[in-house]
């Protein structure tokens, strides 16, 4: 029995579709880019501006071409900052409606650059807050059918260009409400709860301080960019803060500067690890370890 090779067809990244694939290693595209990948844009009601962003496509060694279909999607933030997204006008505060892009499909090859035009229409109407889109750019697969005996499989990745149409006026006020500390198989995280009350999205940054019961630093980080926090929303973030941790008591500082006009916002925990949960985190973690030589 004759084995085919499997190889990936790559486009763009965030949603995998798997599809089919021919024998060899050539992809269809050579890995693209959107520059920018996401943007802000303040309209008045009844207003219209035209904004743009470049699909790029590195240079190869080899040339390689493929045809990219451009689709708009709604899209929002459950509370651990995972996208969703969703057909047009299905979500609230959706501005897929708004839009027109061009063009809508394109043929691009390797080194080339394809700039797309997105035209913004709010409606008079319309309520002040901040709106949400998104245009996926996918690959279309090949029309041409596997050869006989050919095992044939295509990865599809999808680069998304995020747009936010803010419609004034808008405020924000965020708030930290607790911060922890967590185990995720293989390490202990700091997680952190915050929520904002007010009509304008924020982009919070992230500063914390671990130290164990001899007040030694066991963790630090510094200005982190968090998880958009969307209007009248709830995040739950957490960050990476070692792969292990004795038994013991913890300190915990977290600050977090909302960007909204007001001060530093700082929590202060003291934190328990039991010997369960240690021993626990320790065993996941050596049963992900090669075996020895």
């Amino acid at each position: 029995m004759r084995t085919g090779k499997y190889i990936l067809a790559l486009s763009a990244m965030v949603l995998i579709c798997l599809l089919g694939c021919q024998d060899g290693l050539n992809a269809q595209t050579a890995g693209l880019g959107l520059n920018p990948a996401r943007m802000e844009v303040e309209i008045m009601p009844g207003g219209e501006k035209t904004v743009s962003f470049r699909i790029e496509s590195p240079p190869a060694p080899e040339a390689v071409r493929g045809r990219l279909l451009l689709t708009p999607y709604d899209w929002t933030l459950d509370e651990d900052g995972v996208a969703q997204y969703a057909s047009t006008g299905s979500l609230p505060n959706s501005a897929s409606s708004w839009i027109v892009f061009s063009p809508a499909a394109v043929s691009i090859s390797s080194g080339q650059t394809q700039p797309v035009r997105v035209t913004v229409r709010v409606p008079s109407a319309v309520q002040p807050g901040v709106y949400r889109t998104s245009i996926f750019v996918d690959e279309r697969p090949p029309a041409a059918a596997p050869n006989l005996g050919q095992h044939v499989f295509y990865l599809r990745f999808r680069y998304v260009f995020t747009l936010y149409v803010i419609v004034p006026p808008v405020s924000a006020r965020g708030e930290l409400m607790d911060v922890r500390l967590g185990t995720d198989r293989d390490r202990f995280d700091l997680i952190y709860e915050m929520k904002n009350d007010d009509s304008l999205h924020l982009r919070p940054r992230v500063s914390w301080v671990i130290k164990d019961e001899q007040q030694k630093e066991i963790s630090v980080g510094k200005n982190q960019e968090s998880t958009v926090l969307l209007p009248f929303a709830a995040l739950r973030g957490k960050v990476p803060v070692a792969k292990r941790l004795s038994s013991g008591k913890y300190e915990v500082t977290a600050e977090v500067d909302f960007h909204d006009g007001r001060p530093v916002q700082a929590i202060h925990r003291t934190v328990e690890i039991t010997e369960a949960n240690a021993a626990n985190l320790s065993s996941s973690d050596a049963e992900k370890q090669p075996p020895a030589n």
